[in-house]
């Protein structure tokens, strides 16, 4: 009895000192998630402690819950904002560009170019003092109204044909001034030189304002019909590529890609020959008198090298220009000598232009004439070059692209002095 007593309290106090583990318990994650309860209750602030203690983070299932639905709302406002901003971005670049490509399409209308009147009316010259009995319709492509020459064909030639001045008479229309040298028969067969004769055209234009016109190039689906597309049937010479194409000058670059339709230009009379345009007189430029020219002047000891250098490849360039002057000799050299002939500056006239090199960094603006001789003969040349000191010499420190003006800045006159040219009469 006494055994079986002390069994059982043997077996009691096994059980208080280890009490059995609960069985664990499958939870489904669909579980309802357990109620927040006091900290009194259930000892919230020693679990904290712990996590703290083994995460390095301090945080309660309250604040977690309420972080949650602060990034919930977050992601919520940047998935609805994201089209809202893409939205307003394409809309504010579209506003932003609208403004610079309307500018760009209305200077392109209110500036006409000149160029393709200019170009057609030298062909149209051209071709015209070239014809004569016998071969009118060369002249078809450029004015369609039927004409009757008189003159051999052949009996003149043009060379050095330019325009002058072109202006607009009108919108679409323009005045046009064409230069060129003409060589005439005389009466025994032989050519001579006529001189510089001078004819005026009317060009009328259908096209874009690049091609002098003033069609809207955005507006443009199609080729106006032509004015006289109503007359008579064209002529080969109306059919050929000269008719149907803008004609275009001589060595100038390729035309860009048509915007609208394709220009149309047409001569409305036969050239008039008129005075060659007024001559006129440059306005004041910076340099003083000529200060002649001394072998024993510094100034004119380096601009006489230099040039020397650069026209005739005699010596070594750079020795007389400053650094960072990117100049070479000219290739290949197309003098053999030079001999400086005149040199004016910017100093004023009662400066004292001693031989002595002024301090480093002094700068002098001048203007020279040079004798360049090749085949025996000698030809004047002017150059403006700026100079500068340097180590006690002077330097050329730029290669002027024009003469420096005064500072009064007063425009060509009207040169009064004497008549104007007269043309060359074709007669011998």
């Amino acid at each position: 009895m006494k055994r079986g007593l002390r069994l059982a309290n043997k077996k009691q106090k096994t059980t208080e000192q280890a009490p059995p583990k609960p069985k664990a318990t499958r939870t489904s994650r669909y579980a309802t998630a357990p109620q927040a309860v006091p900290a009194e209750a259930t000892g919230e602030e020693e679990t904290d402690e712990l996590d703290e203690a083994a995460t390095g983070w301090q945080q309660t299932t309250v604040k977690m819950a309420g972080l949650t639905r602060l990034v919930t709302v977050v992601v919520w406002i940047m998935v609805v904002a994201g089209p809202l901003l893409g939205f307003f971005a394409v809309a504010l670049a579209g506003s932003s560009q609208a403004p610079a490509t309307s500018g760009k399409q209305g200077g392109t209308g209110s500036v006409p170019s000149a160029t393709g009147p200019s170009g057609f009316a030298e062909l149209y010259v051209a071709a015209y003092l070239a014809a004569g009995e016998g071969t009118e319709e060369e002249l078809l492509p450029y004015y369609s109204e039927p004409v009757t020459l008189a003159n051999d064909p052949g009996s003149r030639s043009a060379s050095n044909v330019v325009t002058v001045a072109a202006q607009q008479a009108e919108k679409g229309y323009w005045s046009v001034t064409v230069a060129a040298r003409i060589a005439a028969k005389d009466k025994a067969g032989k050519m001579k030189d006529r001189g510089m004769h001078y004819y005026r055209v009317g060009v009328q234009v259908s096209g874009t304002p690049d091609a002098g016109g003033t069609i809207d190039p955005s507006k443009a689906t199609e080729v106006p019909a032509s004015p006289a597309a109503s007359g008579p049937a064209p002529s080969p010479a109306q059919s050929s590529p000269a008719a149907q194409a803008s004609p275009q000058p001589s060595g100038s670059a390729p035309a860009p890609a048509p915007r609208g339709p394709a220009a149309l230009y047409a001569a409305t009379s036969l050239p008039a020959e008129v005075n060659a345009p007024a001559a006129a007189q440059h306005g004041d430029l910076a340099y003083g008198s000529d200060r002649g020219v001394s072998a024993d002047n510094p100034v004119t000891d380096t601009v006489s090298r230099f040039l020397a250098a650069y026209l005739t490849g005699q010596g070594e360039l750079n020795r007389y220009v400053s650094p960072g002057l990117q100049v070479a000799a000219i290739t290949p050299a197309p003098y053999e000598s030079t001999l400086l002939t005149g040199l004016r500056d910017d100093q004023a006239a009662d400066s004292d232009d001693t031989d002595a090199v002024p301090e480093d960094g002094t700068q002098r603006h001048v203007l020279v004439s040079v004798s360049a001789t090749t085949g025996g003969q000698d030809y004047l040349l002017g150059y403006a070059l700026t100079l500068t000191t340097r180590d006690g010499r002077w330097e050329v420190a730029s290669f002027d692209t024009a003469p420096v003006l005064s500072p009064d800045r007063t425009g060509p006159v009207a040169d009064n002095t004497g008549d104007a040219p007269d043309a060359s009469s074709d007669e011998s």
